[in-house]
């Protein structure tokens, strides 16, 4: 039963970590067009997106396709192998592909 339990729970933290395609406490690094880059680093609270020297806690936000972080000011986008960020100190942080 213990065996279970902790393969149901194990499924559970791996569905969670495909959102946003990094896993949960994985950090991604992200490197713009424009030379800029940034950090993401996924939880079960949302993302940390970490840019410029700052450090932006986004709960996860809806989205019609992709990975998105919001916090209503910075936001994160993922789909299709790049991100952009927005709102963020440094940015804006467009066509971004992961380093």
């Amino acid at each position: 039963m213990r065996a279970l339990l902790v393969l149901v729970g194990a499924a559970a933290l791996t569905a969670c970590a495909t959102m946003g395609g990094g896993g949960i406490g994985n950090r991604i690094t992200w490197r713009c067009d424009s030379g800029r880059s940034f950090g993401v680093h996924f939880t079960t609270a949302g993302a940390e997106v970490y840019a410029n020297g700052r450090s932006y806690p986004l709960p996860h936000a809806q989205s019609a396709s992709g990975a998105r972080y919001s916090n209503g000011r910075v936001e994160y986008w993922e789909h299709a192998g790049q991100a952009e960020l927005s709102g963020a100190a440094g940015g804006p942080y467009v066509n971004c592909k992961r380093r």
